[in-house]
């Protein structure tokens, strides 16, 4: 056994020691899986093309929408109940916001924001949400779904060339624009109230005009239990399988540095906040309340990676103690207010669909998170003696006796 492999099951080294070989075990640990599973060639990308389940789903018959109507925020709370799930897209222009009711007969938006395209897209089998700058050397690409899925999820073209493209990865794998991959673009899954409230005059897309029952999911609802989003239940088959998580566990998805990672959202709400690697790279998971969403920062903000902890609603770093707001990344109390941690951003997927495209993914939980033990106040390598700026409220380690 390697001595990293010793030190994870418990070896006891004094002091600051412990922490600088645990973490260096945990960067060997994700160093081992690096996550460049998606097809390295444009023949592999063309492989897919005879991968594609048909569905009986006809090119049309899932009627994209484009430039759709907007409701003041006042008006769609008419309609929208608080827990009522909703994506918040980041537009150019500002957040808009996209009640899933809506989507789920749609399931892509194409919009058009200072002259260039963008596709906001979702697949509900596959729970993927995914938004993208769809302008593409001057040209604004217009999308449809297609009606067939690779591994459940969905298969777009665009108008403009017939090319075909996976909805959870953004890349185009038959027709003219063959190997071409689009940006993404900021979208949280969240739901009416927490969007709502953070965004008060966020343009909301309304009810388009037709007979479709858009209070009525045609998979079920995410508000209850016992049907298609939280069974285990695939109605197409998928290429590979995974039981870490369950099947259709909520996970944020997203590339860092060519690593791909997978976070699963209710484990990061649960905890507050979650330290992990991915290779070298020291990252952090939290829970942004306001938002009721999950955030990742890098938290290398010296020489050495900070490591943070979320007690009684606050997020603080056992280095400093500063107070950091999790919705942003800065620090708002303390020695380090002022500093901030650069943000990244991805899509959401079931953990199903994106294992089965990304099977080499790191996940959170996983090998590479910090273990709880490091993350007392009084861990080795926290200064526990640094005493908080003038001002600063650092977090107690017990609860108040109110």
């Amino acid at each position: 056994m390697s001595l990293a492999g010793r030190i994870l099951r418990g070896g006891r080294w004094p002091g600051l020691l412990t922490a600088t070989l645990v973490l260096c075990g945990l960067w060997v640990l994700c160093t081992g899986h690096n996550a460049e599973a998606r097809p390295r060639s444009l023949q592999e990308l063309a492989a897919i093309n005879g991968k594609l389940i048909e569905t009986g789903v006809k090119y049309g018959s899932i009627p994209s929408l484009y430039r759709p109507r907007y409701d003041a925020v006042l008006d769609a709370n008419l309609s929208l109940s608080d827990d009522e799930v909703v994506f918040v897209v980041m537009l150019p222009d500002g957040a808009r916001i996209y009640p899933q009711r809506i989507m789920v007969w749609h399931q892509v938006v194409n919009e058009i924001v200072d002259g260039k395209a963008y596709a906001i897209t979702y697949c509900p089998i596959t729970g993927s949400l995914m938004a993208y700058d769809a302008s593409m050397a001057g040209l604004n690409l217009i999308f449809d779904t297609e009606g067939r899925l690779y591994d459940g999820n969905s298969v777009l073209i665009d108008r403009n060339s017939g090319s075909l493209w996976l909805q959870e990865t953004g890349m185009a794998f038959d027709g003219p624009l063959l190997g071409r991959g689009l940006p993404m673009v900021t979208v949280f899954w969240t739901n009416w109230g927490a969007a709502r409230s953070v965004y008060p005059n966020a343009p909301v897309m309304g009810k388009p005009a037709g007979t479709r029952p858009y209070g009525r999911d045609p998979y079920g609802n995410y508000l209850r239990r016992g049907n298609y989003y939280d069974n285990d239940r695939l109605i197409y088959p998928v290429q590979r399988m995974d039981k870490r998580f369950q099947r259709k566990a909520n996970m944020l998805c997203l590339e860092y540095e060519g690593y791909l990672l997978a976070i699963d959202v209710a484990y990061v709400k649960k905890k507050g906040a979650v330290n992990f690697f991915a290779g070298p790279h020291a990252l952090l998971a939290t829970h942004d309340p306001k938002l009721n969403v999950v955030r990742v920062f890098n938290r290398q903000i010296w020489a050495e990676p900070f490591l943070f902890i979320s007690r009684y609603g606050k997020l603080m770093d056992l280095k400093t103690r500063s107070i950091w707001d999790p919705a942003t990344g800065a620090a708002v109390e303390g020695n380090m207010k002022g500093a901030s941690m650069p943000e990244y951003f991805g899509g959401y997927s079931m953990w199903f669909a994106w294992y089965s495209i990304n099977p080499e993914t790191l996940t959170v939980p996983g090998p590479g998170v910090v273990p709880e033990s490091l993350l007392s106040p009084d861990a080795p390598g926290s200064d526990s003696r640094a005493a908080p700026a003038p001002g600063a409220s650092p977090i107690s380690t017990k609860p108040s006796r109110h």
